[in-house]
């Protein structure tokens, strides 16, 4: 059973979008999750490279038990279905690649610079304006990963609610940009395999240069620190102020030098 809306689907071009990057699109209105949507997808034996592209979401998940906003009108909200083989990619391996991607897909559609906020953050000028989670499950004994990626294209009608206005920004702002949704899944999807076959070493090392955070003091669970490194497993390391390392694989960070 799927859960989503039976509103009209949105005016994408999914025939550019298919032919372009190799999915097969599924492009609805508003759904309540992509990531789920596509679950749903895989658990009936869904191809490799299905996608799920949605206007809206009514329960848009980012890591954790954190939601992401995602409004009618202002982003663009999707999700694929990737089987790997033979080369095995933890999940932090694939939320990685996704920032990269995402990262190389704004950067061919605007003039702008992006950077990464570990693990999942992509930033353009101290603003967030794209989140990735990426989340393995195993169906028949296949295992599988779906890579959800949410971009902020303009600035919302109204703005951004109260509790994210000040870390919440967007790609375009106020702007407009013909077939801007079109040009960024494409590049994304493209970006997302090419990366996904990258060595590790180019994949570490693509990301690690994005780690805007690296030397930066944070706040982790209630306790200031420097980030000192990023280790070849994506963990970040910490050294706290009496000198004790920590390396975390999960968890949330506060940019404190932003405070």
């Amino acid at each position: 059973m799927f859960f989503f809306s039976k509103n009209k689907k949105p005016k994408l071009n999914v025939p550019l979008i298919q032919r372009k990057c190799g999915v097969t699109a599924i492009c609805l209105k508003e759904v309540t999750s992509t990531n789920d949507i596509l679950k749903e997808y895989a658990k009936q034996g869904a191809p490799a490279f299905t996608a799920v592209i949605a206007e809206s979401q009514t329960g848009g998940k980012g890591r954790g038990d954190h939601s992401f906003f995602s409004p009618q009108g202002s982003g663009i909200y999707m999700s694929v279905l990737l089987k790997p083989k033979g080369k095995t990619f933890k999940p932090a391996d694939i939320t990685a690649a996704a920032g990269v991607a995402a990262c190389e897909a704004i950067e061919s559609v605007v003039d702008t610079e992006c950077s990464i906020k570990w693990m999942n953050d992509v930033f353009i000028e101290g603003k967030k304006v794209c989140g990735i989670l990426a989340e393995s499950t195993t169906v028949f004994d296949e295992r599988f990963v779906i890579v959800g990626a949410g971009f902020n294209i303009n600035t919302p009608e109204g703005g951004f609610p109260e509790e994210i206005a000040g870390i919440a920004g967007s790609i375009l702002g106020e702007k407009s940009l013909p077939s801007a949704r079109e040009k960024l899944v494409i590049a994304f999807f493209k970006k997302l395999d090419a990366m996904t076959r990258a060595s590790s070493s180019e994949l570490y090392r693509a990301y690690k240069d994005r780690l805007f955070i690296l030397g930066k003091k944070v706040i982790y669970a209630g306790t200031e620190a420097v980030v000192s490194d990023l280790a070849y497993d994506f963990r970040l390391e910490l050294t706290m102020a009496d000198g004790e390392k920590k390396y975390l694989d999960s968890g949330e960070i506060s940019l404190s030098y932003l405070m």
